[in-house]
């Protein structure tokens, strides 16, 4: 028998659903406010707020950082079963992002004019230094919330609550529409006016995201008591790929948009990197939406140890980046000219043409970047920290901007386009002949880019890990346990326990589990080890926690459940995490 990797699919495909669902309502309304900025505030207005998109990175760096490092310290702590410890990590969080906040907002309201002149408006682009500071004045108000709107997008999926994400976003997108067209239209606000609307669509969001910290039955709940330095460390080193990644992206905006300045189109140019860099916010936070999800599992796995695990998830990620990116690459060159003419109208004819023809140069990267994103992430949860900040770093700066740099005397404009592509083709290459080094051969089956660090979980041959798909597989499930531990020099009782113990949770998940109608599946892993033998059973069907079950119902009827009640009789210990939407039942005899 063995695990046929369902779980961790379906888990894979639901999870990455509603993150790319909460990416694109995310990105939909930054890519209005960069429609109705270049049709009804012209083209120094468009130019502006593509100076400001470094600053909009920097900001994704910060919230990265907190984001994705709690996101996977809390992940495999939960997945090693130490709740307590994830809502530790996640109170450090929390209060790390009020004290970052505040400096991020202040550095902005008081240098906000230095800091447009460093983006590039100065010398020939002066003209711009206005519409950039008034942008920044009005946009610094949101830089809180996308802190604190990153971190709960992971951590309340970890917490069961991936509904609330969708709906928080989908309803800050809808405010953010509406706002900018009133704003364009009515009110003539300018750009301060298309700031104050984002960071009032945001902060809209944030507050019904905090309403689900108002239940009653959730994993993070907030306490300043036994706060560690030393959780923060944890977090800033494992969100490390995350602030590379974007302070690099920033940097590499930087350099890029002074290779515009730098081009006969000059403002025209800048405008249309910045159509280019927002339709790459779109593609990318959407190719996120599945790295994210693969680093989100990965730190489960990781405190779980579970190769297996590790293997379904690199197949399941490869699968989705592959398709995802094929599907936003075919729109980009089929639409290209529509895109781009939605951010300009007449006026903006030139910046029109360049923006489009940048757009189905950049297509062809897309699923490369996915690729690229998809293992930085990856790495990342399996907090294989050094690789992950490498490879980050050298996609995201040196691998586009020296491209960019070598080509800009011989293409112009076309320089930045085609940078992309040789940028995420290096990145990918560099993946492949580290694992081809790894193995000593060439790379071709997932188990070759798992990169763990060893020694990761229990050898192979001390475990048994296989799926229970349906009542025909109970019978002989519990045989093969029975028979493996028997095999590996378990005494005859602890033999019995154990095979006994699959029998009667597997039958009683199948029962009541699997009465939705839903196709579901059940995990059962055994491991020897050194101070005795465990067993995890998990399942993705509705939320059951079977040691609540008899502690509410001990004086019950003794005959109903009785195989929960034999399990927790029997067992030195049995313990329940509900995570992800799945449950595990950890079992030691």
């Amino acid at each position: 028998m063995k695990n046929n990797g369902k779980i961790i699919s379906r888990l894979f495909r639901k999870s990455v659903i509603s993150i790319i669902a909460a990416a694109v309502a995310t990105m939909v309304g930054i890519v209005i406010d960069g429609i109705v900025i270049g049709r009804f505030l012209g083209a120094d207005s468009m130019a502006a707020y593509g100076l400001v998109t470094p600053i909009i990175n920097l900001a994704t760096a910060f919230s990265g950082i907190l984001a994705t490092g709690a996101q996977v310290i809390c992940a495999q702590r939960l997945g090693a079963g130490k709740a307590d410890k994830a809502r530790r990590a996640f109170s450090m969080c929390m209060v790390i992002t009020v004290l970052v906040s505040v400096i991020m907002v202040a550095a902005v309201l008081i240098f906000r004019d230095p800091i447009s002149m460093l983006l590039g408006a100065h010398g020939k682009s002066a003209h711009l230094l206005a519409p950039t500071s008034d942008y920044l004045l009005g946009i610094a108000f949101s830089f809180p919330c996308v802190l604190f709107l990153f971190e709960f997008n992971s951590l309340m999926r970890l917490d069961g609550d991936a509904n609330r994400v969708i709906v928080a976003v989908a309803v800050m997108t809808a405010l953010d529409i509406a706002g900018d067209l009133v704003n364009a239209l009515v009110i003539h606000g300018g750009m301060l006016g298309m700031g104050l609307t984002t960071s009032i669509s945001y902060f809209t969001a944030l507050v019904i995201m905090l309403l689900h910290f108002t239940k009653k039955d959730i994993i993070f709940k907030f306490s300043l008591k036994g706060l560690k330095i030393k959780d923060l460390g944890e977090i800033i080193a494992t969100g490390s790929s995350s602030a590379v990644g974007s302070a690099s992206s920033m940097l590499r905006n930087a350099v890029l948009n002074q290779i515009m300045v730098a081009t006969v189109l000059s403002s025209t140019a800048v405008a249309a990197l910045g159509v280019v860099n927002t339709v790459f916010n779109f593609t990318s936070s959407t190719m996120l939406g599945v790295a994210m999800t693969t680093a989100m599992i990965a730190g489960m796995i990781l405190g779980e140890q579970d190769r297996t695990a590790a293997e379904a998830l690199v197949k399941v990620t490869v699968r989705a980046s592959l398709i995802v990116g094929a599907v936003l690459s075919a729109a980009l060159l089929i639409f290209a000219d529509f895109i781009a003419g939605a951010f300009g109208g007449a006026d903006g004819a030139e910046m029109v043409a360049l923006a489009s023809r940048g757009l189905r140069i950049y297509a062809v990267s897309v699923i490369f970047y996915g690729f690229n994103v998809a293992f930085i992430n990856y790495t990342q949860g399996m907090r294989r920290m050094g690789l992950s900040n490498i490879v980050c770093f050298l996609v995201n700066f040196p691998f586009v901007v020296l491209p960019a740099l070598a080509l800009f005397g011989i293409l112009d404009a076309d320089a930045v386009w085609w940078a992309f592509i040789i940028g995420e083709l290096l990145g990918l290459t560099l993946i492949f002949i580290m694992a081809g080094v790894k193995k000593h051969g060439f790379p071709f089956a997932a188990k070759d880019f798992l990169f763990l660090k060893e020694p990761f979980g229990v050898p192979e041959e001390d475990t048994l890990d296989f799926t229970v798909m349906s009542s025909g597989d109970v019978i002989p499930a519990s045989t093969a346990v029975g028979n493996f531990c028997a095999e590996k020099g378990a005494d005859e009782k602890e033999s019995m326990m154990l095979a006994l113990f699959v029998e009667e949770l597997s039958n009683n998940i199948l029962q009541f589990g699997f009465a939705d109608g839903k196709k579901h599946s059940i995990d059962v892993r055994v491991i020897r080890r050194k101070d005795g033998w465990t067993m995890r059973i998990r399942d993705d069907c509705k939320k059951f926690d079977p040691t609540e079950w008899i502690k509410l119902h001990d004086s019950d009827d003794r005959t109903k459940n009785i195989g929960i009640r034999m399990v927790c009789g029997m067992a030195k210990d049995v313990s329940y995490l509900s995570t992800l939407e799945l449950n595990n039942i950890n079992i030691k005899i």
